[in-house]
């Protein structure tokens, strides 16, 4: 797949050009060649950096904890230490979205459940008040009151 054009190159990772770009001037992405034409041209190399990228970004990293990442080396023990307690905070709150979430989804099977269809009632009639989850959790996905 070398000598992807960006768009190829983009599209092939699951991001914008426009990330593309912004990667390379922040310097996430190292200096790209280009062909004769100017046109930028990425190697096998550029876009798995870039998968690799995208999906601790989308772990929740922000650019810069994804460049200490990507240029951490196991000879700063130091450095590799911090890097393990954040990327260790991020296993954490991920493994709290899912028991979250999991609460969630036996709170809507339950309403679901309950739910008569035959007469003209709200939603929740029915629905034993006491199912809503006893706890909250300081998370993007706790929204609502229960």
């Amino acid at each position: 797949m070398a000598g992807l054009k960006i768009g190829e190159f983009a599209a092939a990772a699951g991001v914008g050009r426009d990330a593309v770009r912004h990667y390379e001037r922040i310097g996430l992405l190292p200096a790209v060649v280009r062909n004769g034409a100017g046109y930028r041209v990425y190697s096998d190399d550029d876009l798995e950096r870039l998968q690799c990228i995208r999906h601790v970004h989308e772990a929740g990293f922000s650019l810069e904890q994804t460049r200490d990442l990507l240029e951490a080396s196991t000879a700063n023990r130091d450095r590799i230490e911090t890097l393990l307690g954040v990327t260790r905070a991020k296993l954490d709150a991920a493994r709290d979205n899912v028991e979250w979430l999991s609460e969630v989804v036996t709170f809507l099977t339950s309403l679901v459940a309950a739910t008569p269809l035959d007469e003209a009632q709200p939603l929740w009639v029915g629905f034993q008040a006491g199912r809503c989850a006893t706890r909250r959790r300081r998370s993007r996905f706790a929204r609502g009151n229960c």
